[in-house]
């Protein structure tokens, strides 16, 4: 499951702009005024792009938490480790570093990608264009490791990987989409997909400022706040979990 989920990330940050000018190529054909086509991959956009196309795929190191996390009772190894002295909250970090480690790994991916693609596509290159906008790759970081802390509780919620696979889906797609467009946007703000969703806006291509569309070009401190209020909450959610179950 991380070969697949490294391959689908590396595949869709080379992909990305060959996918996107083809919907524009067809786009051209069906509007009457002229789409024009921009580089993905030039600095410094690139950052801000791959981040937010990869934070789609968050949901699939949801996946890798949730069975990480339920084999443990699948197997019964949790309880051989807390009888051979591991505390629950050693236990508990074992898995909250874990999940720290997929989240890292999957930056650096994004950091490699971002400077072979940056580098072979900008042609006034200096050190200042490089590093600039470099704040969404700790902001990628953030929203797949607040997303693996929230999978992290759901499987220790439930024990059973199906169903917490299940459940955890259920929210992602349909709960937590339903429920932000029932509360006001002051309020949906703070649900935990949608504030981790919150920390990397849709880009600004020229397709969008065409229609004079802006969105957001940095990463707001309080959406990082906020998604580091939501990581301790799940971490100590689950602590108190394991604390007051038996195994």
């Amino acid at each position: 499951m991380l070969l697949t989920y490294f391959a689908l990330i590396v595949a869709l940050f080379f992909l990305a702009e060959k996918i996107l000018n083809l919907f524009i190529a067809d786009a051209k054909t069906n509007v009457p005024i002229p789409v024009p086509e921009f580089s993905f991959y030039s600095f410094p956009y690139v950052w801000h792009n791959l981040a937010f196309f990869g934070g789609f795929f968050k949901i699939l190191v949801g996946l890798i938490i949730v069975i990480f996390v339920t084999n443990e009772y699948t197997y019964k190894t949790i309880r051989q480790n807390v009888m051979n002295g591991m505390s629950r909250l050693q236990f508990l970090f074992s898995k909250v570093i874990f999940a720290a480690l997929l989240s890292l790994s999957a930056a650096l991916i994004l950091i490699l990608s971002g400077l072979i693609l940056g580098l072979s596509h900008t042609t006034d290159l200096s050190a200042s264009l490089v590093f600039q906008n470099i704040e969404f790759i700790f902001a990628y970081f953030l929203e797949v490791f607040t997303f693996s802390l929230l999978a992290m509780f759901v499987g220790f919620l439930f024990k059973q990987s199906g169903l917490a696979i299940i459940l955890l889906a259920i929210y992602f797609y349909i709960i937590e989409p339903i429920m932000a467009r029932l509360l006001p946007e002051t309020i949906s703000g703070f649900l935990p997909v949608e504030s981790m969703s919150n920390l990397i806006d849709y880009p600004n291509s020229e397709l969008m400022k065409m229609f004079n569309v802006n969105f957001s070009d940095f990463v707001s401190v309080s959406d990082v706040f906020i998604c580091v209020v939501w990581s301790i909450f799940f971490v100590g959610m689950t602590f108190l979990l394991l604390k007051n179950r038996d195994f």
